[in-house]
């Protein structure tokens, strides 16, 4: 019986390295870089939701004038989409974009898709990094400071300012001539 016991013992105690061994490859090959997800962590199914094209616009007779899009919160309350809104914001004045000069001498390319909130009277109130290529710091620095320094025609719903947001795409190419007419 001891000899049973001290083989049920070794499998188990073998059985247990596996699996700490497997658990830390598992733990070492997970993507943890900061991002646009709560403490770095993304989700292997990522849902875009889209607005549905108005499906019955074919039927309505062209003498109707389209019905006024309804808005449920008063306005100035939210940042709205620009699927919410009759005039989307303009930006006005561009900041330059600095390239970081590591990655300019390196000749590395990127591109930074930010999410920004404009103020009902065209500021940036906020810029939130939603993707990055590549990951690891390189770009979002200069993106951040760019994008915040935009100035912006806000976006309007029945003639009336209100606070936005949009998605922005930023690339860096470090082969590409600057643009003299961005100034």
């Amino acid at each position: 019986m001891g000899s049973v016991a001290r083989e049920r013992r070794k499998n188990l105690s073998l059985a247990l390295v596996l699996s700490a061994g497997l658990h830390l490859i598992l733990v070492l090959t997970l993507d943890v870089s900061p991002g646009s997800w709560h403490y770095g962590f993304q989700p292997a199914l990522r849902v875009v939701l889209k607005e549905a094209e108005a499906a019955n616009s074919k039927d309505q007779p062209s003498s109707v004038p389209a019905a006024p899009k309804a808005v449920a919160t008063p306005l100035g309350e939210r940042y709205f989409r620009r699927s919410e809104v009759d005039v989307a914001a303009v930006p006005l004045h561009r900041a330059p974009l600095i390239y970081p000069e590591d990655a300019y001498m390196s000749r590395l390319a990127g591109k930074v898709t930010a999410r920004v909130y404009i103020s009902a009277t065209g500021s940036v109130d906020k810029v939130e990094i939603v993707k990055v290529q590549p990951r690891g710091g390189v770009f979002e620095q200069a993106a951040l400071q760019a994008l915040r320094q935009v100035r912006y025609q806000p976006a309007r719903i029945g003639g009336r300012a209100v606070s936005s947001q949009k998605p922005i795409e930023v690339t860096f190419n470090p082969y590409e001539e600057p643009d003299p007419s961005a100034d």
